[in-house]
């Protein structure tokens, strides 16, 4: 609970070379992204609103590494040819994120279509009370572990957040 995270989180080893024996999930997304003939990463940046690029120095914002474009641009040779899955995972992570720009873009309006279409979502109208929502909105992830591991006292009050440790007693608690 105190360890920051590793950033830029990329693939590890473990899924790209034990996870499917011979091959690697990597790979596989590249594949699957050419047989569902999804557009190449460039046209995704055009897409959220990152501008066009006619060559590998105009992904500068988003790939901080010159070395990884400069490796991007042996490997692909034009930037219209390089695979969404690879420019995505590439990109370095927006403030306060894991993941880069055009993956943000792509997964939270995904993400709240998601939400805001299902009919039991917790928020959407009719489902619970204002005071029903106001005690839910009160629940935490560091109530959660408070509650239910095995002899933990103290927790971050946000447990995403690295910060100091607090008492258990001082972490709100839904009233059911």
């Amino acid at each position: 609970m105190m360890q920051r995270v590793k950033r830029p989180q990329r693939v590890t080893t473990t899924v790209t070379e034990r996870m499917f024996g011979s091959t690697d999930l990597s790979t596989i997304n590249i594949q699957r992204g050419r047989d569902h003939a999804h557009a190449p990463y460039v046209r995704f940046r055009e897409l959220c609103g990152l501008g066009s690029a006619s060559s590998f120095e105009h992904f500068s914002r988003e790939i901080l590494s010159t070395g990884v474009r400069r490796r991007m641009e042996e490997v692909y040779g034009s930037v219209d040819r390089v695979d969404l899955w690879v420019g995505a995972l590439l990109e370095d992570p927006v403030i306060r994120g894991m993941v880069g720009p055009t993956v943000a873009c792509i997964i939270g309006p995904q993400f709240k279509r998601t939400r805001d279409g299902d009919r039991f979502y917790y928020e959407n109208p009719g489902v619970f009370t204002r005071a029903q929502l106001a005690e839910i909105r009160r629940s935490s992830l560091s109530r959660i572990l408070c509650d239910n591991g095995q002899n933990i006292n103290m927790a971050p009050r946000e447990a995403f957040r690295v910060g100091r440790l607090v008492p258990c007693s001082q972490i709100p608690r839904m009233d059911l």
